[in-house]
Protein backbone atom coordinates (compact mmCIF):
# COMPACT_ATOMS: atom_id res chain seq x y z
CA UNK A 1 0.00 0.00 0.00
CA UNK A 2 2.84 2.21 1.15
CA UNK A 3 5.64 2.23 -1.27
CA UNK A 4 7.75 5.38 0.00
CA UNK A 5 7.51 6.81 3.46
CA UNK A 6 8.59 9.24 4.92
CA UNK A 7 9.81 10.12 8.30
CA UNK A 8 10.29 13.59 9.89
CA UNK A 9 13.22 13.63 12.32
CA UNK A 10 14.07 16.46 14.56
CA UNK A 11 16.06 14.51 17.53
CA UNK A 12 12.12 14.85 19.96
CA UNK A 13 10.59 11.78 21.47
CA UNK A 14 7.25 12.44 19.40
CA UNK A 15 9.69 11.91 15.99
CA UNK A 16 11.39 8.71 17.09
CA UNK A 17 7.40 7.52 18.27
CA UNK A 18 6.93 8.08 14.89
CA UNK A 19 10.53 6.62 13.24
CA UNK A 20 9.08 3.20 15.00
CA UNK A 21 5.75 3.75 13.71
CA UNK A 22 6.67 3.69 10.41
CA UNK A 23 9.34 1.17 10.92
CA UNK A 24 6.08 -1.19 11.72
CA UNK A 25 4.66 0.02 8.44
CA UNK A 26 7.38 -0.35 5.95
CA UNK A 27 7.89 -4.15 7.82
CA UNK A 28 4.64 -4.85 6.58
CA UNK A 29 4.48 -3.24 3.12
CA UNK A 30 7.56 -3.93 2.04
CA UNK A 31 8.48 -0.07 1.97
CA UNK A 32 11.41 2.08 1.32
CA UNK A 33 12.11 4.43 4.49
CA UNK A 34 12.85 8.04 3.81
CA UNK A 35 14.23 9.95 7.12
CA UNK A 36 14.40 13.96 6.44
CA UNK A 37 16.02 16.61 8.68
CA UNK A 38 15.26 20.29 8.01
CA UNK A 39 17.73 22.66 8.80
CA UNK A 40 15.38 25.69 9.15
CA UNK A 41 17.77 28.45 7.76
CA UNK A 42 14.74 30.60 6.70
CA UNK A 43 14.46 32.41 9.73
CA UNK A 44 18.14 32.63 11.42
CA UNK A 45 18.34 35.81 13.77
CA UNK A 46 19.15 39.56 12.10
CA UNK A 47 21.85 42.32 13.31
CA UNK A 48 22.63 45.10 12.02
CA UNK A 49 25.66 43.93 9.29
CA UNK A 50 25.77 40.07 10.36
CA UNK A 51 22.80 37.64 9.38
CA UNK A 52 23.69 35.12 11.99
CA UNK A 53 26.77 33.86 14.68
CA UNK A 54 29.75 32.64 12.77
CA UNK A 55 29.30 29.04 12.39
CA UNK A 56 25.39 28.85 13.79
CA UNK A 57 24.20 26.95 10.44
CA UNK A 58 27.44 24.17 10.54
CA UNK A 59 26.42 23.90 14.12
CA UNK A 60 22.35 23.53 13.34
CA UNK A 61 23.99 20.96 10.60
CA UNK A 62 26.05 19.11 12.65
CA UNK A 63 22.72 18.54 15.41
CA UNK A 64 20.42 17.43 12.60
CA UNK A 65 23.33 15.24 11.10
CA UNK A 66 23.21 13.43 14.50
CA UNK A 67 19.50 12.98 15.34
CA UNK A 68 19.41 11.28 11.29
CA UNK A 69 22.45 8.95 12.45
CA UNK A 70 20.36 8.05 15.67
CA UNK A 71 17.58 7.30 13.33
CA UNK A 72 19.78 5.42 10.44
CA UNK A 73 20.62 3.40 13.55
CA UNK A 74 17.20 2.56 14.50
CA UNK A 75 16.41 1.57 10.89
CA UNK A 76 19.19 -0.86 11.15
CA UNK A 77 18.87 -2.05 14.12
CA UNK A 78 15.28 -3.07 12.91
CA UNK A 79 16.82 -4.73 9.72
CA UNK A 80 16.02 -2.30 7.23
CA UNK A 81 17.87 0.49 5.66
CA UNK A 82 16.27 4.08 4.59
CA UNK A 83 17.43 6.57 2.88
CA UNK A 84 18.61 9.96 4.67
CA UNK A 85 18.18 13.82 3.55
CA UNK A 86 19.44 16.43 4.96
CA UNK A 87 17.48 20.04 4.22
CA UNK A 88 18.07 23.58 4.78
CA UNK A 89 15.21 25.93 4.51
CA UNK A 90 12.10 26.49 6.17
CA UNK A 91 10.54 23.67 7.18
CA UNK A 92 7.02 23.36 6.75
CA UNK A 93 7.63 24.04 3.00
CA UNK A 94 11.00 21.46 2.70
CA UNK A 95 8.22 18.63 4.09
CA UNK A 96 5.23 20.04 1.84
CA UNK A 97 7.67 19.72 -1.30
CA UNK A 98 10.23 17.25 -0.75
CA UNK A 99 7.36 13.94 -0.75
CA UNK A 100 6.15 15.30 -3.82
CA UNK A 101 9.51 15.47 -5.83
CA UNK A 102 10.34 11.95 -4.48
CA UNK A 103 6.72 10.53 -5.03
CA UNK A 104 6.38 9.90 -1.20
CA UNK A 105 3.15 7.68 -0.39
CA UNK A 106 2.73 7.94 3.24
CA UNK A 107 4.69 11.44 5.66
CA UNK A 108 5.04 10.38 9.31
CA UNK A 109 5.52 12.99 11.53
CA UNK A 110 5.45 13.10 15.70
CA UNK A 111 2.86 16.00 17.12
CA UNK A 112 5.19 18.01 18.44
CA UNK A 113 8.82 18.66 18.06
CA UNK A 114 12.27 19.75 19.59
CA UNK A 115 11.76 23.54 21.13
CA UNK A 116 15.03 23.75 20.46
CA UNK A 117 16.18 27.26 18.91
CA UNK A 118 18.19 25.32 16.24
CA UNK A 119 15.48 23.12 15.03
CA UNK A 120 12.05 25.24 14.83
CA UNK A 121 9.92 21.84 13.78
CA UNK A 122 7.46 22.12 16.33
CA UNK A 123 3.45 20.97 16.29
CA UNK A 124 3.06 23.99 14.06
CA UNK A 125 4.99 22.29 11.24
CA UNK A 126 2.99 19.31 11.50
CA UNK A 127 -0.20 21.23 11.57
CA UNK A 128 1.00 22.75 8.59
CA UNK A 129 1.97 20.12 6.62
CA UNK A 130 -1.25 18.40 7.74
CA UNK A 131 -3.39 20.59 5.83
CA UNK A 132 -0.88 21.76 2.82
CA UNK A 133 0.10 18.41 1.46
CA UNK A 134 -2.07 15.71 -0.62
CA UNK A 135 0.10 13.26 0.35
CA UNK A 136 -1.84 10.56 3.24
CA UNK A 137 -0.12 11.51 6.70
CA UNK A 138 0.39 10.44 9.66
CA UNK A 139 0.85 11.83 12.99
CA UNK A 140 2.13 10.19 15.82
CA UNK A 141 2.14 11.26 19.69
Amino acid sequence: MYKKILVAIDGSKSAYNALNAAIDLAKQFDSELYLVSVVNTANLPMNVGVSYAPGLIDDMENASSNDLKKAQGIVQEAGLTATTKLLNGEPREQLVNFPKEQDIDLIVMGKTGTSAFTRVFVGSVTRYVSEHTNINILIVV
